[in-house]
């Protein structure tokens, strides 16, 4: 199975993480890792680690981090850097993270699960236009 870390900046983390759980139920091989205010990039360091370790029955680990370049950023791709099996994702929000996960309950690869989570986020960004939908009801008035 490919476990799966978040991370982010304060308690992104687990606000995220709780959401899932609302959705999907409680995961396993699945962590959540805060960065909250006060604590250092070495504690940061201390709990990613902690973590992987946790997860190292896992074939693959696939991190998704709130921000690119920001410091649960950069200690994931140190991470990464010294441990092939993990690859990291970057501008996580919540349509990415729910299809990352049910991919990976389907048995998924990583790459896969990193790949179409990516597509889904960006899938997932829009603006709501309001005449769009008008647009559409009228349509279906004149049926």
């Amino acid at each position: 199975m490919t476990g799966i870390i978040v991370t982010g900046h304060g308690t992104f983390a687990r606000g995220i993480t709780t959401a899932l759980e609302l959705v999907l139920g409680k995961q396993e091989s699945y962590i959540d890792v805060n960065f909250p205010s006060g604590d250092t990039a070495v504690e940061l360091e201390g709990n990613m680690t902690a973590a992987i370790d946790k997860l190292e029955g896992c074939e693959n680990i696939v991190i998704f981090a709130d921000l690119l370049s920001g410091s649960p950023f950069n200690t994931a791709i140190m991470k990464a850097m010294k441990d092939e099996r993990i690859k990291v994702v970057y501008g996580v929000n919540f349509g990415m993270l729910v299809e990352a996960v049910m991919e990976r309950n389907n048995g998924k690869d990583a790459d896969d699960i990193a790949g179409n989570a990516v597509e889904t986020g960006k899938s997932q960004i829009g603006v709501f236009n309001p005449n769009i939908v008008r647009d559409d009801e009228d349509d279906d008035e004149e049926l």
